[in-house]
Parts: structure tokens; C-alpha cells; sequence
């Protein structure tokens, strides 16, 4: 005798499709985590200007988007269709890791700090394309996983009595996107990242060792000659951002605040050029 009635197999349904739904949310939130999270902490340590933007706006769009492609799987419950929609959710999150720091945050912090809108200067070159086609191919390995193995476990899942057998999918689709999320932090962050930690361990060293002598040696290893003209503007209090880059994210310009008082820092991998005094 069937026990599935009906009502009963439109009950398993539904909670098969929130299955789907908390599966895939979890994967996009991971993504987001691994991304974004460890760039907002080391972004945080270092005076940047709101460092946590790029993890708010990246994870609701991740979450959203890994939901969404695991509601449909267990909607469908289709492998083929599954597997679709997880390569669609893949470009999306190609797509997010590059409009995310050079689209979204600079004109988020331009609405947030009116005064220095026109010098976020981030620019959308002819490379862009080639940019989110690398960002999918270092998604797309998870999402496939993600979506191959979707189905099976949440069958398992939904009939588990026991909360590690009800979580279990959602932990593994999470380790995926953690290591796809992990290995795209070099695409854009990193590039964007290494020169506002380099500006402000310079920026920390300049307050450590403010009016002792400096030797030559030291004076030369961290360029402080770059320094000279906004010295005595170095403060315990200041914000990083950056305000400008070239396509191949080498040539980075730093905006920083020090208490009121404003400069930009060019650097070339990593190496600070002149800073000048400028007001907004």
C-alpha cells in the first residue's frame, strides 16, 4: 500500500525545494565568505574605508543567486536542468566577482562620501570580458560538483532523522564554493588589497618612529622619501581607499583621509610613488 498521498507527496515537495533553496544559499553565502570575508578582516586591519562593503553587497547578491539555482534543481529535479542552472549561478558569481569591487563598492562609498565621488576614478576597460570569463572558469569546477550531487543527497536529507544527515549537503556544497570562493581572491581583491595594506603599514611606521632618526637603509626600504610632502598629515586616525587603477592592476592610486585631511598615493606593484596633499 502507498503511504504517499497526495497531500503527503506535495508536502515532500515543498520541503524538498527548500532544501533546494537553503542548499544552494548556503553555497552562495560561503562563496561570499571566502571572497570577500578574508579581504573585509585584512581590509579592516588596515584602516581601509568600509571594509566589509564588498562582503554586504557581494553576499546578498551570492546568496540570492545560489539559492535560486538550488530552488530550481529540486523544483525540476532534473540533473541535466540542475546542472544548468549551476553553471548560470557560476557566470553570475564570475559576473559578481568582478563588478563587486570595481563597480558596485566604489559608487556605494561615492553615495556614502559624497565629497570624494568624483575621485573614485574605476574604470570598466576592454578587459572586462576576459576578466569575468577567467572569474567562471574558477567558479565553474564547485558549481558543476554542486549541481551533479544536489539531488541525491537532498533525497537522503529530507527523510534523515538526525540534523547532521539533514545538513550534511548544505556542508559540502559549502566546502565547494569555500575553495572556489578562496582560490578568485587573487583575481581582483588582492591586486586592490596589497596596496592599502603596504600604504598603511608605511603610514603605522611614520607614527612609531615620528621624530627619531631614521637610517638610510630602512629610510630606502620603506620608501619614505614617497612620503615627504604629507608627512606631518599622518595620523592614528585615517581611511584608505582606492581611487583609481589601470587595466592590468598594477598602477594603483590610494586615497587617504587623515582626519580631514586628504592625499593620493600612487603605488606600481605595491611600491608607494609621491603621495600629494589634494582636497576633494
Amino acid at each position: 500500500m502507498n503511504d504517499f498521498t497526495p497531500e503527503k507527496e506535495q508536502l515532500l515537495k515543498s520541503r524538498k525545494r527548500k532544501f533546494g533553496l537553503t542548499y544552494g544559499a548556503a553555497g552562495g553565502l560561503a562563496f561570499a565568505i571566502a571572497l570577500w570575508g578574508f579581504d573585509a578582516i585584512l581590509l579592516s586591519q588596515s584602516h581601509a574605508m568600509f571594509p566589509w562593503l564588498k562582503l554586504l553587497v557581494g553576499g546578498i547578491l551570492t546568496t540570492f543567486t545560489g539559492g535560486l539555482a538550488g530552488w530550481l534543481t529540486s523544483r525540476f529535479e532534473k540533473i541535466l536542468l540542475g546542472f544548468l542552472f549551476w553553471v548560470a549561478a557560476s557566470a553570475l558569481f564570475g559576473l559578481y566577482i568582478v563588478i563587486v569591487p570595481l563597480v558596485l563598492a566604489p559608487r556605494i562609498t561615492g553615495l556614502l562620501v559624497p565629497q570624494i565621488r568624483h575621485l573614485l576614478l574605476y574604470t570598466t576597460y576592454d578587459n572586462l570580458p576576459t576578466m569575468v570569463a577567467v572569474a567562471f572558469g574558477w567558479t565553474i569546477v564547485g558549481a558543476i560538483i554542486s549541481s551533479v550531487i544536489q539531488l541525491p543527497m537532498l533525497d537522503h536529507a529530507v527523510f534523515s532523522f538526525s540534523g547532521f544527515g539533514k545538513i550534511r549537503p548544505h556542508l559540502l556544497c559549502a566546502i565547494l564554493m569555500l575553495i572556489s570562493g578562496s582560490v578568485s581572491d587573487s583575481l581582483n581583491n588582492k591586486p586592490l588589497r596589497d596596496p592599502i595594506i603596504a600604504l598603511d603599514s608605511t603610514f603605522q611606521f611614520i607614527l612609531d618612529t615620528r621624530g627619531q632618526e631614521i637610517d638610510k637603509a630602512t629610510s630606502r626600504e620603506k620608501h619614505l622619501a614617497s612620503f615627504r610632502l604629507i608627512q606631518q598629515d599622518v595620523t592614528e586616525n585615517r581611511q584608505l581607499v582606492v581611487s583609481h587603477y589601470d587595466r592590468l592592476l598594477e598602477n594603483i592610486e590610494v586615497l587617504v583621509n587623515f582626519d580631514g585631511k586628504w592625499a593620493i598615493c600612487p603605488t606600481f606593484f605595491n611600491s608607494p610613488l609621491t603621495c600629494q596633499p589634494i582636497s576633494p
